[in-house]
C-alpha cells in the first residue's frame, strides 16, 4: 500500500497540480495558474479568514449598538444576532476553519517531506532541496502546534 502511495505521489509531482483539470481563467486579470496556486492557497485562505473574523466582530458590535434601537423580534429575524451565536458560534466556527487549514497544511508538508526523504535516498533530489522541504514541514508543524496549544472551544 505504501508503495502505491509513493508511486502515485511521484506521478502527481511530475505533472502540474491541476494536470488533469481543465482550468480556464475565471477573470481576465487573473491567470488560472495564479487562482489555483495563490488565491486557493492555505496562506491566502488564512488571510481571508482573518477578514471574515473582522467582519463578524463588526457585525457583533453593530448588533450590540442596535440592540436598544431595534426590537428583539426584528433582530431575531435578521439572524445570527443572539449572544450565543455571536460570542460562542462565531469564535468556534472561525477557529474550526483555521484549525482545519493549518492541519491540512501540516499534513501536506509532512507527506511532502517524507516523499522527499525517499527521493533523496534514491538520488532523485538534491540534499539542499530536501533541507528546504524540511524547513517548510517544520514551519507548518510549528504553526499547527502553536494553534493547538492556544486553541480553546468557546462554551
Amino acid at each position: 500500500m505504501l508503495r502505491i502511495l509513493i508511486i502515485c505521489s511521484i506521478v502527481a509531482i511530475s505533472f502540474p497540480a491541476y494536470g488533469d483539470l481543465d482550468l480556464k481563467s475565471l477573470n481576465p486579470d487573473e491567470p488560472a495558474d495564479y487562482t489555483f496556486h495563490e488565491r486557493f492557497s492555505s496562506k491566502n485562505s488564512l488571510e481571508r479568514l482573518a477578514t471574515i473574523k473582522s467582519a463578524l466582530d463588526s457585525f457583533k458590535k453593530l448588533t450590540e449598538t442596535a440592540a436598544n434601537k431595534i426590537p428583539k423580534e426584528t433582530l431575531g429575524k435578521i439572524g445570527n444576532t443572539s449572544w450565543e451565536m455571536q460570542n460562542l458560534g462565531f469564535v468556534n466556527h472561525v477557529e474550526a476553519i483555521k484549525g482545519t487549514l493549518l492541519k491540512q497544511e501540516y499534513l501536506i508538508k509532512k507527506l511532502t517531506y517524507e516523499l522527499a526523504q525517499r527521493k533523496s535516498k534514491s538520488g532523485e533530489i538534491h540534499q539542499r532541496d530536501l533541507l528546504e522541504i524540511k524547513k517548510e514541514y517544520e514551519k507548518a508543524e510549528k504553526q499547527f502546534q502553536e494553534f493547538w496549544n492556544t486553541f480553546r472551544i468557546a462554551d
